[in-house]
């Protein structure tokens, strides 16, 4: 790769940076490549020589939230100073982040084309999530405490709470409130059976 091809990605991640907070505003149907060419601090002209097209955009926008999703998960999971409660919660805070602000009905749309357009960058983030989280709670124990239930049965019970909390109608803060609840019950001891 020569130089010019380094900065040509480089600029190419900033504009897709820049892209992600405004798609996360007004959905892809109601962005324009001219609300993206001024948040990226480009002409209309000048983000056409990156990108084609506003869907390209977006397959690119996609690939940059997925890999720093997948950094923020592995750093907030690696944080062994703080109790395994609190890994996790960092950790499923993270695979939401800034979605979690973003109106309903604009997360509905972008899921919906994120979806159509990058399935395959979805699912390999889902399910390195997923593993992430269930070397976590195995390493506390947690599948032993219900009968009957694995480590990754938990792990996908929690990703599906944090997936779930954004279409909440509470305010964004109280949102990982829920996913606190969660986790609670999936590291909570199995209660104690009461002789007869």
């Amino acid at each position: 790769m020569t130089g010019g091809d380094e900065q040509e990605l480089s600029r190419s991640e900033e504009i897709a940076d820049a892209a992600v907070p405004v798609f996360l505003r007004f959905g892809l149907r109601k962005t324009s490549m001219d609300d993206i060419a001024i948040a990226a601090g480009l002409s209309r002209q000048g983000l056409y020589l990156h990108f084609k097209n506003k869907q390209e955009l977006f397959h690119a926008c996609l690939q940059r939230v997925v890999a720093q999703t997948r950094t923020a998960v592995t750093q907030e999971l690696r944080r062994t100073e703080l109790p395994p409660h609190d890994r996790l919660l960092g950790a499923l805070t993270a695979v939401h982040g800034p979605a979690a602000t973003a109106t309903s009905q604009a997360v509905n749309e972008l899921l919906a084309a994120a979806s159509a357009l990058g399935e395959a960058l979805l699912q390999d983030l889902e399910r390195f999530v997923v593993d992430a989280l269930a070397a976590v709670l195995s390493d506390e124990g947690a599948p032993g405490r219900t009968p009957g239930v694995t480590a990754e049965e938990l792990a996908y019970q929690l990703f599906a709470v944090a997936a779930g909390v954004k279409h909440l109608t509470v305010p964004p803060e109280d949102r990982p409130r829920h996913i606190e609840v969660a986790i609670a019950l999936a590291l909570s001891p199995r209660p104690q059976m009461e002789a007869p």
